[in-house]
């Protein structure tokens, strides 16, 4: 066996997936809920600065 031979019957891809995909999907609930918050802030102020 050389160095470059690998053994990936070991690895679990399907697990790999599904924690990628629960962790997808966290990420962009969260996501949602900051840009929610964002759009409720309608104070007229635009990047930090403040219409007078």
């Amino acid at each position: 066996m050389s160095e470059f031979d690998f053994d990936l019957d070991h690895l679990d891809f399907d697990g790999a997936e599904k924690n990628t995909a629960q962790k997808q999907l966290a990420a962009d609930q969260l996501a949602a809920e900051q840009a929610a918050m964002q759009d409720d802030e309608s104070d007229d102020c635009a990047g930090g600065a403040c219409k007078i």
